[in-house]
């Protein structure tokens, strides 16, 4: 899979204008072949960003949470490995997360977790709308195997009448 950085300029982060992201998902959202070729491949990279963990930082943590609001499925087009910061960004975007002196940690509460399978869950119908694989999605996010998260999405999907029950 070929790695595509998102770079997106300190002109536009620090006012939380979206609009490097909606560029480049303009054509690639609606086109479902183009999708499916994009899905899990997007880095997000911030520009002069002052801190050495940009997700940490109050104004991009803003530009994030714009850009989830209007693309709730966006972790269908990030990378989710660990190191890309896919899982930050979302966590960033809902002020889950927090610094210690021990290091960077998403402060876990139910509402966390309900807005964390809700993103899944839009990932996931997102790629059932564009006949993707939404478990492959799901699978991309899971990092431990005893604590699938596939039960829980998929109950969302048939909640919503995406899938059947």
């Amino acid at each position: 899979m070929t790695l595509r950085q998102l770079d997106i300029p300190a002109s536009q982060w620090r006012v939380q204008d979206i609009t490097a992201v909606r560029d480049a998902l303009a054509n690639v959202d609606t086109d479902p072949e183009l999708a499916r070729a994009w899905r899990g491949s997007v880095v997000l990279s911030f520009a002069e960003a002052p801190e050495s963990y940009p997700y940490l930082n109050p104004e991009i943590a803003a530009f994030l949470q714009n850009v989830y609001s209007e693309f709730p499925y966006l972790l269908y087009f990030l990378n989710p490995d660990r190191e890309s910061g896919a899982l930050d960004s979302f966590f960033a975007s809902i002020g889950a997360l927090a610094e210690t002196p021990a290091g960077v940690w998403v402060v876990w509460s139910d509402d966390v977790a309900t807005a964390f399978f809700a993103a899944l869950a839009a990932a996931a119908e997102f790629a059932i709308n564009r006949g993707d694989d939404w478990v492959a999605v799901i699978k991309g996010y899971e990092y431990d195997e005893s604590q699938s998260r596939f039960s829980e999405i998929r109950e969302i999907l048939v909640t919503r009448g995406v899938i059947p029950a």
